[in-house]
């Protein structure tokens, strides 16, 4: 086995852990931050006896997979939510991985633009677990948090500019650029959802205008690096976004409307890997 081939292993091996680990700290995320509490302070218990749970009742998906589901300490049964949402990240970190697969060669070269794109896949992956975040907060408490969309508008913005940088020569020009298009991509989620909204006279709230800037944001990465229309990919996910969470805004299935749209963004990236490596 030569170097690239090892690499390539090493790279999707390790995003997947990564992806379950950080998994294991989204389900404190989930579960403190729509309650007010900090998720920097306080210990893991279980919350069928209370007990103080030890590192090595912790370690994500493979402890409740050895404890067969139960506490170690009282026998309870662990809610499998936990692992299943790490499990889902660490399979969202494998997706990411594959289909840029060719992030890998910036640790063989690198060379600035390389490193930009490998920065591009980090960002990427942060953004995927603010949505993973949003959207069961949103299927646990119908909210829609300012910390999930700030964070998924900074880092997607940040890649936005980054893009412009990079390929054009004067900096002051790619910047505003960058800034305007990136505006434009927001205003185009938010306002197709809001406007659809009021069609269908269904309420939009501040806690939608968060999830809907959380969501947009993670959208916006897969209109980054894809060589097809801006137009066409700018509008079409947009609408497709907004009928259904306007459609179920209401209804009983409204909590759903985030997760089915977390699966859109990752057909989404799916489709955009096979058209780019049917035109190469």
């Amino acid at each position: 086995m030569n170097i690239v081939t090892g690499l390539y292993i090493y790279y999707v091996i390790f995003s997947t852990l990564l992806g379950i680990v950080l998994g294991s700290f989204l389900n404190v995320v989930i579960y403190r931050l729509p309650v007010g509490r900090t998720i920097s302070k306080g210990r893991s218990m279980c919350m069928s006896c209370g007990h103080t749970l030890a590192a090595k009742d912790l370690v994500p998906l493979f402890s409740w997979l050895f404890l067969k589901g139960k506490c170690r300490y009282c026998g309870a049964p662990v809610a499998s939510r936990y692992a299943k949402i790490e499990s889902l990240t660490g399979l969202v970190f494998l997706i990411s991985a594959l289909t840029n697969i060719d992030a890998i060669v910036f640790m063989i070269s690198p060379e600035p633009v390389l490193i930009m794109y490998a920065l591009y896949i980090l960002l990427f992956m942060i953004t995927m677990c603010m949505i993973i975040s949003a959207m069961m907060i949103w299927y646990d408490t119908a909210k829609g948090l300012p910390p999930t969309a700030i964070v998924s508008v900074i880092l997607s913005f940040i890649a936005y500019i980054m893009l412009y940088v990079f390929i054009s020569e004067s900096l002051v020009n790619s910047i505003l650029i960058g800034i305007a298009r990136y505006i434009g991509i927001l205003l185009a989620f938010v306002f197709i959802t809001f406007l659809l909204s009021k069609l269908l006279k269904r309420e939009y709230s501040k806690n939608d205008l968060f999830l809907d800037l959380t969501f947009a944001g993670a959208f916006s990465f897969e209109l980054i690096l894809t060589p097809v229309p801006r137009s066409y990919f700018v509008f079409l996910p947009a609408i497709i976004y907004a009928v259904i969470r306007s459609s179920l805004r209401g209804s009983k299935k409204d909590k759903y409307s985030g997760i089915i749209c977390f699966a859109l963004i990752m057909v989404l990236q799916i489709a955009v890997y096979a058209y780019t490596s049917i035109i190469r």
